[in-house]
């Protein structure tokens, strides 16, 4: 997939996630090793966002899956250089994005990815 689509595809996920309340903070923090594509508040909650973005194999959507302690040690890191940030409760999400064509792709949106589902 090339630069330009993902580009494309990663602002119709940002525009995903603000149509529905996101409030975006940060996009495409990193520090050192850790990285996250949004950092968003969504209510009370901060959001930990990854993003897959799949080009159309014909088989659907594959499986996503995050790495807890990678994600643990990205959260670690944020809020340790915004020690403004009062307590809050956080989670992390995936959004994946199957691209069909240039102007249309499927979503899905997995909520506290995280959790034992």
């Amino acid at each position: 997939m090339n630069k330009a689509t993902k580009t494309k595809a990663m602002q119709g996920i940002r525009k995903f996630l603000e149509m529905r309340g996101f409030e975006i903070v940060e996009d495409g923090w990193r520090s050192g090793k850790n990285s996250v594509d949004f950092i968003a508040r969504d209510e009370d909650d901060l959001v930990f966002v990854s993003c897959n973005i799949h080009g159309d194999s014909g088989e659907g959507f594959p499986e996503d899956k995050l790495d807890r302690a990678a994600c643990e040690k990205t959260a670690a890191a944020y809020l340790a250089q915004h020690l403004d940030i009062e307590q809050t409760m956080i989670r992390f999400d995936i959004v994946s994005m199957l691209v069909l064509s240039d102007s249309r792709a499927m979503l899905r949106h997995y909520r506290n990815a995280l959790s034992a589902a």
